[in-house]
């Protein structure tokens, strides 16, 4: 949803549209390792239709990106510093990811907030994984948040609050809009912080993600 493609091109919707599609694997890269994955997804999903969505924009390899952890749908590209559940878990896709590294450091070093970032380029991998896994990555009780530069919705069921895109895109410079739209990375730290203190303040008690039936309607 942002670029300098003209006032016409704003598709903030198209990623969630395409994963609301059933039988269709969404990915989003976040560096050259995630990209290998994502074409090795697309070449063993024979009966799913694979989508891979690049950013135009130059991406740096993230220092602990991997292949085969990429392959799960979601793995912990930083971890948290110290013993225990982390303080604060972001999850990102695509170039958000290490926008959410360097704020997950400026949290550590100026509030001492241990921070988890987790990149996410495949959503349907991750839910395909078992509980087990998909736990030790969103415990579901850490106050989460997720940074896509692109529509929010479809992100409630991963994170408890949610950096996106809620109006139509614009033309620009890419870095003045990701300021604008507040994917930078001060302002991406700055509403963890919230976040951490917004449960501070109602005692601590966050509310479990992961605790929530799942239904199968269709009768076979």
């Amino acid at each position: 949803g942002l670029g300098e493609d003209g006032p016409t091109h704003q598709p903030v919707e198209m990623l969630e549209s395409l994963r609301s599609m059933p039988n269709m694997c969404v990915v989003r890269a976040a560096d050259a390792n995630e990209m290998a994955a994502a074409y090795q997804i697309a070449i063993n999903n024979v009966h799913t239709p694979t989508v891979i969505c690049c950013t135009r924009g130059t991406v740096a390899p993230l220092e602990h990106s991997s292949r085969d952890k990429a392959m799960k749908g979601a793995y912990a590209v930083i971890e948290e510093e110290g013993e225990g559940d982390p303080d604060l878990v972001m999850i990102a896709t695509g170039s958000e990811v290490w926008r959410c590294v360097d704020a997950a450091k400026a949290l550590q070093s100026n509030h001492s907030i241990r921070t988890r970032v987790v990149s996410m380029p495949c959503q349907e991998l991750f839910l395909e994984q078992s509980e087990e896994y998909r736990r030790s990555v969103l415990p579901g009780n850490v106050p989460t948040m997720s940074v896509e530069a692109s529509a929010e919705h479809g992100w409630h069921r991963f994170s408890h609050a949610q950096i996106g895109v809620a109006r139509f895109g614009m033309s620009g410079p890419l870095e003045q809009l990701f300021q604008k739209y507040g994917f930078g990375a001060e302002n991406v730290a700055s509403k963890g912080k919230e976040l951490v203190d917004f449960y501070k303040n109602l005692g601590g008690n966050v509310p479990d993600l992961n605790c929530r039936p799942t239904f199968v309607n269709f009768q076979a």
